[in-house]
């Protein structure tokens, strides 16, 4: 992981600088070992490493130059990736970039990989465009299955097995690479590269996505014109402390997670 003592050659050998059409430059995070099925911004098999935004498409004739020497050459005053963006550097990429530097650096002081898929999580879930209004925080433990989980967002939404819907991680939607469907809806799709719901457990998923607070879950439904509901990570919970929010007074639960609380318009 990279902290914040490292040195420019380290940040160098991680990140090159994308250079093609545009007005801006593009980060690529070369220490990115998903493949291109797993990542959504996936540069190809041609083009190894992850580009740390979705904005814009691609050129087919890029140019790759490292981090160091890209701000040599643009006369850019900075040592990494602190402060905004310079002008010929993307924005979002410059901010994705910066943000999952201070993750891995928050994961590393806390130890937390230890902790992953020991530990219980507040999920609070919003549906896109009503954030404000309405949100629901769900509970679960680390065995409590996608399963349980979809049978709990469905109570507080209007969805049901009319509604085709399918489970992913951060910002993923119609590109899920969890691929998690509710198992009715598994066995109609007929199509073994999905996951049964009732298979996949929270443990499962928090060590797949390193799963921590403010990481994010996504659900998309109907997939014809899809619309998507999100979880932010609220809160970690340690196993002791599970068992008492669990215990308390919850609005409605299965065998191992509950909603604890809401805000409805």
């Amino acid at each position: 992981m990279i902290s914040k003592s490292d040195t420019m050659s380290e940040l160098t050998d991680r990140f090159v600088i994308e250079i093609g059409s545009g007005t801006v430059a593009h980060i690529i995070d070369m220490d990115a070992s998903t493949s291109e099925d797993d990542n959504r911004f996936s540069l190809g098999p041609s083009a190894p490493g992850e580009k740390m935004c979705s904005r814009s498409s691609r050129h087919p004739r890029y140019r790759r130059v490292p981090f160091s020497e890209f701000l040599a050459q643009n006369e850019i005053d900075k040592e990494g990736f602190e402060g905004d963006a310079p002008d010929e550097i993307c924005s979002y990429c410059w901010s994705n970039t910066r943000d999952a530097l201070a993750d891995e650096q928050e994961r590393a002081d806390d130890d937390v990989s230890e902790r992953i898929g020991t530990v219980g999580y507040r999920l609070r879930w919003k549906q896109k465009g009503r954030a404000r209004e309405e949100w629901y925080d769900i509970v679960v433990r680390p065995e409590t299955t996608m399963a349980e989980l979809d049978r709990l967002v469905c109570r507080f939404t209007t969805l049901d097995d009319f509604h085709l819907r399918m489970y992913g991680l951060e910002d993923e939607y119609l590109d899920s690479s969890l691929n998690v469907l509710p198992d009715h809806q598994y066995e109609q799709a007929g199509d073994r590269s999905y996951t049964r719901a009732s298979e996949v457990t929270i443990e499962d998923v928090a060590e797949r996505a390193g799963l921590w607070e403010s990481d994010r879950l996504s659900l998309v439904y109907d997939f014809g014109t899809p619309s998507h509901y999100y979880c932010i990570v609220k809160e970690v919970y340690e196993p002791d402390r599970l068992d008492e929010v669990l215990d308390d007074d919850v609005i409605t639960a299965t065998d191992t997670a509950a909603i604890i609380k809401e805000k409805r318009p």
